[in-house]
């Protein structure tokens, strides 16, 4: 027995000395590949291509093929066979082994790190615009894949190439025909759907907390073309692709082609070349395809209805649970029996109130360089920032847009940035702002035309007599609930106070604890005691209820019942949940307000003293409350909520002995 334990200890003894062994081996071998935290732009894997090649196209497509392509006047940039053949003036623009003898290199270089002594010119010829130019990285792969012999193939091909990103267009592509275009949907929430820091923590946490079992639920709504690329459902944003955290670019809509009728975001997108694979939209005149140089397109009607919206809009979880109603409660809708779309107040001059399409404003819906504007069709045009309650909570440095230099340096490092990367931030961030500027007054007209409050208030009372203040909630649009989306994260809520003479608080409803919480049940100070449960808050916020063990029911923050019976993985529900619409242990507990409906709560309190008493009453609205972002582990950026006042009334009270 003792010579099998000793026998035991040393074979621990050799295990444990060889995992020491090639782990100190493993910091010494030369050439090990290190951890980078950087979105990259071409998902590593087993292509055929030769190893530049993927960038290298990815860098001309996105900064130089809107101008640069078939039947233009310029180089045909669209295609490697195209790159191989050009010349301009008997120089080709590609000699394979030779940058130096490139058109190609002689275009793009410049003096990047800005040496004093450097031969290299001091700004490049292409692209025109100083925020496009090429960053040092990409100057060197483009210098790379020449010297190698600008191949596009590792020889010989042995296989069909994979889906990639070069098969899934950027919105970067698109911005040089569709600026209107673009220009909204980079400020949309469609744009931040998958940088999103709360949804990224939220997906986290959701997987960990149901074992991985829901995979990409969350994030194939979020980011298709990460999920068309195999990216999973845990993949952190650094080590996501550029065109993956696009979220949802132009292609998620725009390259579809077939009606599917379906919930929960599982829609195809179309992998292929921007100039070889068609783009769907509403026209069916467009002049486009091969005799302009640019992409074929068809009409796609399907698009302009709500159900086109509803694919995403709509999301019913593995178990049953309706996390998300907005198409639902559309088609139960008034706004649905008048005929108006999620596109009628969404993707309209005005947002939040349904404009037709015929009284939308003129204008192109493409602008062609190097064709005449008048060559192309008038059109009846939409807005692309989708406007809705959410906002970024990224810096202004990161978020609608970010320069491709700022992936390879520490832009924060002030002082060690060259000038044209100081110059070139600092434009970014003016630009950042006035969008975000434009995103937030968007943000603020939808949620204004939403609802009014009306209030009946005694403008006499007697000092020791009971007083009532009545509140009335009134939604003032016809396509869904107020709230709605994903419902429990979204608080429209109505906050009353009362103040004597002496400016002391005498009655409040809808005010916070030290959290800026709610005093409802998912207040921490309320469930420990602290401070009083609000008993008269008027909430249209709905609540995730789990059942316990009591057999009674318990609000939850999180939309997996963790509470008691836990189910830590999610399966399809084993009961007729479509009796209830609803599995029996989980369920949504609805507090949202019909749309066209009144909701109202009367306020009661007994002012002590005579004199003249002020009544604020204010109907707010939070995205996100800041419990949920203690949950998923984000609490830095609580401070960045805001609470916006969607309407407001103030009044006095003469009381008298």
């Amino acid at each position: 027995m003792l010579q099998r334990v000793a026998q035991s200890r040393r074979v621990f003894a050799l295990v444990t000395a060889l995992i020491g062994a090639l782990a100190v081996l493993s910091l010494i071998v030369p050439d090990q590949p290190e951890a980078v935290a950087v979105p990259h732009t071409i998902t590593p894997g087993n292509y055929p291509y030769d190893p530049d090649w993927p960038d290298v196209y990815l860098i001309l497509q996105n900064k130089c093929a809107a101008c640069h392509r078939p039947n233009s006047d310029r180089i045909d940039l669209s295609s490697y066979a195209a790159m191989i053949d050009a010349e301009k003036f008997s120089h080709k623009l590609i000699v394979p082994g030779k940058p130096k003898e490139s058109l190609l290199w002689e275009y793009v270089t410049w003096n990047v790190h800005q040496h004093p002594d450097s031969l290299s010119p001091r700004k490049p010829e292409m692209p025109p615009e100083k925020s496009e130019w090429l960053t040092a990285g990409q100057l060197e792969t483009i210098n790379r894949w020449i010297t190698n012999g600008a191949l596009e193939f590792t020889l010989p091909v042995h296989c069909k190439p994979p889906v990639t990103e070069m098969d899934f267009p950027s919105a970067q592509q698109c911005k040089e025909c569709h600026p209107k275009q673009y220009d909204e949907w980079s400020r949309s929430m469609h744009a931040y759907g998958q940088q999103s820091p709360i949804f990224e923590a939220f997906t986290l946490t959701l997987l960990e907390r149901t074992g991985g079992t829901i995979g990409t639920f969350c994030t194939r709504c979020h980011t298709p073309i990460g999920i068309a690329l195999g990216e999973t459902g845990s993949t952190r944003n650094v080590h996501r692709s550029r065109l993956s955290l696009e979220g949802v670019t132009c292609v998620t809509c725009h390259r579809r082609n077939t009606v599917h009728y379906k919930s929960s975001g599982r829609v195809p997108v179309t992998p292929g070349g921007l100039l070889e694979t068609c783009m769907f939209g509403p026209f069916d005149d467009s002049p486009t395809g091969p005799a302009t140089g640019t992409h074929p397109s068809a009409a796609f009607p399907y698009m302009k209805s709500s159900q086109f919206c509803g694919e995403c809009h709509d999301v019913t979880s593995a178990d049953g649970v309706r996390l998300e109603e907005a198409f639902s409660e559309w088609q139960n809708s008034p706004a649905a029996k008048m005929g108006q779309t999620c596109q009628s107040c969404h993707m309209g001059p005005v947002q939040g109130k349904s404009i037709a399409d015929c009284n939308r404003p003129l204008g192109y819906a493409a602008v062609v360089p190097g064709s005449k504007q008048d060559k192309l069709p008038l059109r009846h045009l939409t807005d692309h920032t989708f406007a809705g309650p959410d906002y970024s909570l990224l810096p202004d440095t990161e978020f609608p847009e970010k320069l491709d230099w700022m992936y390879e340096t520490d832009y924060r490092d002030w002082d060690n940035l060259t000038r044209y990367q100081k110059e070139t931030l600092t434009a970014l961030r003016k630009k950042n702002r006035r969008s975000l500027e434009i995103a937030d007054a968007k943000r603020y007209e939808v949620l204004k035309n939403a609802a009014v409050i009306h209030v009946d208030s005694p403008p006499m009372a007697k000092a020791g007599h009971k007083t009532a203040v009545r509140v009335d909630v009134e939604s003032i649009m016809a396509g869904h609930s107020l709230p709605t989306g994903f419902t429990a994260e979204r608080q429209v809520w109505v906050a009353i106070t009362v103040r004597d003479q002496q400016g002391r608080v005498v009655f409040a409803s809808g005010d916070l604890d030290n959290n800026a919480d709610l005093r409802d049940d998912h207040s921490f100070q309320v469930l420990s005691g602290e401070i009083p449960y609000d008993r008269d808050l008027l909430n249209f916020q709905n609540k995730f209820v789990a059942l316990s063990n009591k057999g009674t029911d318990r609000t939850v923050v999180l939309s997996v019942n963790r509470n008691i019976l836990p189910i830590n993985v999610l399966r399809p529900n084993n009961s007729l949940s479509a009796s209830f619409g609803r599995p029996g242990t989980f369920r949504i507990a609805k507090g949202s307000l019909p749309p066209l409906s009144t909701r109202g709560q009367t306020y009661k309190f007994v002012p002590e003293c005579p004199g003249v008493y002020t009544v604020d009453v204010r109907l707010n609205f939070r995205h996100l409350p800041p419990t949920l972002l203690d949950h998923i582990g984000t609490p830095h950026l609580k401070h960045l909520l805001e609470i916006v006042v969607i309407d407001s009334w103030n009044g006095v009270i003469e009381v008298t002995p």
